[in-house]
């Protein structure tokens, strides 16, 4: 278990201060609320602001407190919230008037999407004690209990008391039913109630812990536990008069100052009192290499979703010699000697994962293909390529989709190298020995699209060369504006990322996730891609780094003061490490990625603005926004900009997949090549709505 932000009524301020409010007395502004995105650590006590309308207009209250939820629970287990209880003393007076006794004070809590409701019970009944002796007309005993009314309700009916909102939550401008309630508690919810009991005024109320059980109906869901709606009633005496001021409350901000003020505050959305995130069964959607020697002894990383925290690998049944997860998405394997085609499976605590076409795993004798760089070609071939694989001695065929390719040269049995003839499109390498031909994967595959895109701060996405357009958001409305791109490895799709770390994933680019609904504490200025396609990193400007699919985590500078922001990223070719460059030309190195150098001792006329690896990673490029280039490692310098006059600032670089040359796009669209980078158009001719902040090429 672990401990989490929920409430526990403070009975000083509901019984009085929103009382008086009611009864038109006012009431002064209380401590505000945290924000439903803050994350507090556990077992901070945390403070929800709700308001309530009275007769001198609107007034507002404080609850705070402390629960309990699981971290994580497996999708169709039931689970709980469990609220503290606590006690508090119900207050005597509020600015010179006497209360006499609280009651109905009633708590509304919507059951989460992706739940379904069991039960709820207190741990027994709530009481008071140390009360004043009974008086008339009330009568009302110094100490009692009684039991709490806990209500499901799935639809409107009998006890269900839940007040109707204006319209959409929060817009008093949409007609309702009601004109003063702004909130909003949706169906199915749960009322916790006290009751008609009279509780009275200087007594301890001491309220029992109450366990909701729900069962986890949504794998990949974080269901959040909130409270929407708080009532209660207070027996004021004020003058010669008696009140009972019923009011209802909704979570906005703090009302400021005394008397209430006269609108209907807006309502805001209620902090999370507690999450558990519902872990779904394991799937396998790829597994890599997906062929391998018949002995065994082959690391395999299999892909998927729900991989975490792996208690068991298998091969058609047989286990794995060893495993390990990498992410979420991902889990490394070696593998068992086998026979045939057989099915691999990933066991979590939630069950193991169903057979799929993607786990397929194929012992052969024949040749395994698991890597062909470079993998991109312009149409007419003519390019030498290295293929890297197992069992390739004795090839007597190499092919580019159904062509042949030329000066075939087998190395060893890990390596061939080959010419690649001229085709089109994407296709896949293919080896042939006497023993059979390689089974095809993403690992084999050769790319005849070259070209670049460019990417604008609205979505709007600019393709070139045989670089394929597959989608934009320059048709949307984005919450924060683009500022990078990266593409997938057969150059089919792409993803771009907002400064919110919102991803947009377009053609064969799978989403992973994002951090767009993430409190950053910086904003997010690039972007990087696994090898493989199957996950990306994003960095922020304060170095931080979020990972996603079998992107791994290897470090960040989120706790170094950096001198100067980071700009941008890029990954090493085996997807081990990755780098990241600052505007004053630092560079820090994480994982496998070794650090070459950096202009961050030399004094620069421009900021550097990103950076571009080496096809081997021994090096690599950073591009300033004159155009300056500074190449570091095995990254040969092949030109730059930085004596030329530009018309807009140069904003990103991309590398030509052999290392041979780069090109780097300017803010207006503008595209500059070196050494063997093709150029094959720019937007530097038209007129942007909004300008590139970014480029990727076909890789």
């Amino acid at each position: 278990m672990r401990t989490f932000r929920e409430k526990i009524t403070r009975l000083g301020a509901i019984g009085a201060a929103t009382a008086l409010g009611a009864a038109g007395l006012g009431v002064a502004g209380l401590i505000a609320a945290t924000p439903a995105s803050a994350t507090p650590a556990p077992g901070t006590q945390v403070n929800q602001t709700f308001v309530f309308n009275g007769l001198a207009g609107w007034g507002n209250t404080t609850l705070t407190a402390t629960a309990y939820s699981p971290a994580t629970v497996a999708q169709g287990a039931n689970f709980t919230f469990t609220d503290a209880g606590g006690s508090q003393v119900v207050p005597t007076t509020n600015s010179g008037f006497p209360i006499n006794y609280i009651n109905n004070t009633v708590d509304y809590y919507p059951i989460p999407a992706g739940t379904t409701y069991v039960s709820a019970v207190a741990s027994g009944n709530a009481t008071w004690t140390g009360g004043p002796a009974p008086t008339a007309p009330n009568n009302i005993p110094s100490s009692g209990s009684f039991p709490l009314t806990i209500t499901y309700c799935a639809a409107a009916g009998s006890g269900c008391t839940a007040r109707i909102q204006n319209g959409a939550a929060g817009d008093p401008s949409v007609s309702g039913t009601s004109t003063t309630f702004l909130g909003s508690t949706p169906f199915p919810y749960l009322e916790v109630s006290t009751g008609a009991t009279e509780v009275p005024a200087g007594s301890t109320l001491t309220l029992p812990s109450v366990t909701v059980t729900l069962t986890a109906a949504a794998g990949g869901t974080t269901v959040n536990w909130t409270q929407s709606e708080f009532d209660t009633t207070a027996n004021i005496t004020v003058g010669s008069s008696i009140i009972n001021a019923a009011v209802a409350g909704y979570p906005a901000g703090v009302v400021p100052g005394s008397p209430a003020v006269a609108n209907a505050p807006p309502y805001v959305a209620p902090p999370v009192m507690t999450s558990t995130f519902i872990v779904a069964p394991a799937s396998v959607s790829a597994v890599l290499p997906n062929s391998g020697p018949l002995a065994g002894g082959t690391t395999v990383t299999i892909h998927g979703t729900f991989l975490g925290s792996p208690t068991a690998v298998t091969f058609g049944g047989v286990a794995a010699l060893s495993f390990k997860g990498l992410t979420d998405n991902s889990v490394s394997a070696v593998v068992p000697a086998g026979t045939g085609t057989v099915d691999v499976q990933v066991s979590t605590l939630v069950g193991k994962s169903s057979v799929s076409p993607g786990d397929a795993f194929t012992y052969t004798t024949g040749p395994i293909v698991t890597g062909v760089k470079p993998n991109t070609s312009t149409p007419s071939g003519g390019t030498s390529v290295t293929i890297t694989g197992l069992q390739l001695t004795g090839a007597t065929a190499v092919h580019f989709g159904s062509t042949a390719a030329t000066n075939v040269t087998v190395n060893s049995a890990t390596s061939i190298t080959a010419t690649a003839p001229a085709g089109s499109g994407v296709v896949d390498v293919t080896v042939t020995n006497p023993s059979g031909t390689s089974i095809t994967s993403s690992q084999d595959r050769f790319n005849y699209n070259a070209g670049y895109w460019l990417t604008a701060s609205d979505g709007g996405i600019f393709s070139y060369g045989s670089a394929p357009f597959a989608g934009s958001a320059g048709n949307l409305k984005l919450n924060k504006p683009v500022v990078g791109m990266a593409s997938t490895p057969d150059g089919n799709g792409y993803w771009l990322v907002a400064t919110d770390g919102g991803v947009f994933s377009y053609g064969d680019a799978q989403f992973y996730g994002s951090s767009g609904n993430l409190t950053l504490n910086k904003p997010i200025v690039g972007m990087a891609a696994t090898p493989d396609g199957y996950g990306y990193w994003l960095v922020a400007s304060d170095g931080g780094v979020f990972s996603y699919g079998d992107a791994q985590f290897f470090g960040s500078a989120g706790n170094l003061t950096l001198n100067k922001p980071v700009v941008g990223m890029a990954s090493t070719p085996d997807g081990g490490g990755y780098w990241f460059v600052a505007s004053d030309g630092g560079v820090f190195s994480y994982g496998d990625a070794a650090f070459h150098g950096s202009a961050g001792n030399l004094t620069l006329n421009k900021p550097v603005v990103g950076i571009a690896s080496a096809p081997d990673g021994g090096g690599y490029w950073l591009a300033a926004s004159d155009g300056g280039i500074f190449s570091y490692g095995d990254a040969v310098f092949h030109g730059s900009a930085g004596n030329l006059k530009l018309n807009k600032p140069v904003v990103g670089i991309a590398s030509v997949p052999d290392g041979g040359g780069y090109w780097f796009a300017a803010s207006d669209g503008g595209i500059f090549s070196y050494g063997d980078a093709t150029f094959y158009g720019s937007a530097g001719n038209l007129t942007l709505n909004k300008p590139v902040v970014g480029m990727a090429a076909v890789s």
